[in-house]
């Protein structure tokens, strides 16, 4: 999946849009990953976000509307968290195990939504910027062991 998203980063626009209010539980945009390994890797999608860290969804899709990856998540669920892409379907222990196999980065999830809400809760490792959050933009990074960048601009 990530060979497929890479492409995409060079095909996700950018538009200026004003970010959800803090009670949404609903979020769509673009989001760009980009992970400093060796090889580094990087993708980007259009995305739906629906719920919480207890329980939600996420859909990654390309600019012409395919769907790369669905992912679903439920506290005291068996199989807590599943990726479904390529035709094939996975289930997870953790919500952070599910965003580490589908990004390659380790994304700080809980920390994701309060960002979302205009809120730069803290997350270990990761430097978090909501100055263009009136804009619909998020820019985020993890500066510990394997560096990552996480980019999110919000739309309406």
């Amino acid at each position: 999946m990530r060979a497929l998203c890479a492409g995409l980063l060079l095909l996700a626009g950018c538009a200026d849009l004003p970010p959800p209010t803090v009670s949404s539980s609903h979020w769509q945009g673009r989001l760009a990953v980009k992970v400093y390994s060796k090889p580094v890797q990087a993708f980007s999608a259009n995305f739906e976000l629906d719920g919480n860290p207890a329980k939600g969804a996420l859909v990654l899709s390309s600019p012409l509307g395919t769907t790369l990856a669905r992912m679903q998540w439920e506290a005291g669920q068996e199989g807590f968290a599943t990726l479904s892409a390529g035709g094939e379907q996975r289930e997870f222990g953790s919500l952070q195990e599910l965003a580490l196999k589908a990004t390659g980065a380790d994304l700080p999830v809980a920390s994701l939504f309060a960002w979302l809400q205009g809120q730069a809760e803290e997350a270990p490792g990761w430097q978090v910027d909501l100055g263009e959050l009136a804009a619909g933009r998020i820019q985020a990074q993890h500066r510990e062991e394997v560096q990552s960048e996480l980019k999110i601009i919000l739309e309406r």
